[in-house]
């Protein structure tokens, strides 16, 4: 099976039972530098998982239906604006016969990325003073840093969720709330 695995992190892989993942073609594509410095466990598998540079956006670098599976698990809500989430969205559609895309639940009360308490419902220069006060790394960063940082985590509802992957099945993750959205096709 030949596998994308968008903003593939190897931890996700290192959880795949050996025997599974030597069945499998596993390509990761990120952002420059992203898996860089890894620690040992995660380094032994470069040997057997694709690490490839580029952007969800444009992956004009695979032909259509590439790939039996995409895999995008909470990187959509990254990737830039609403435009952004859609040329992501249908990139990864184009490249994969099948998929699986999950996203945070912007319905659920607790931010998933920030751990704080219904932050993402509050415009973003709120979102940053209030992050700069609970979170001192936050704090730490310059305030372009802080300002992207919460630019590009945007958690998303399940229309929104739904309007990015038409005709796919979509189901919500629950705990009490919709923690996540999926999709698969």
């Amino acid at each position: 099976m030949n596998v994308l695995d968008i903003g593939g992190s190897l931890v996700f892989w290192l959880s795949v039972p050996e025997i599974t993942r030597n069945k499998c073609s596993i390509h990761t594509l990120n952002l420059p530098g992203v898996l860089e410095n890894l620690p040992p466990e995660e380094e032994s598998l470069r040997k057997t998982v694709n690490m490839i540079t580029g952007d969800a956006r444009d992956l004009s670098m695979f032909a259509d239906q590439s790939f039996d599976i995409v895999i995008c698990n909470s990187v959509i809500e990254h990737v830039g604006n609403w435009l952004d989430m859609r040329k992501a969205a249908n990139e990864a559609r184009r490249v994969g016969k099948r998929g699986w895309f999950q996203a945070p639940a912007f319905e659920f009360p607790l931010e998933q990325h920030f751990l704080l308490p219904f932050i993402h419902w509050l415009a973003d220069p709120l979102q940053v003073c209030i992050i700069r006060l609970f979170r001192p790394a936050f704090k730490a960063m310059s305030v372009d840093d802080q300002y992207m940082a919460v630019y590009h985590t945007r958690p998303l509802t399940r229309a929104q969720f739904s309007a990015l992957l038409p005709d796919t099945d979509r189901l919500s993750e629950r705990l009490l709330f919709p923690k996540s959205h999926v999709a698969i096709w």
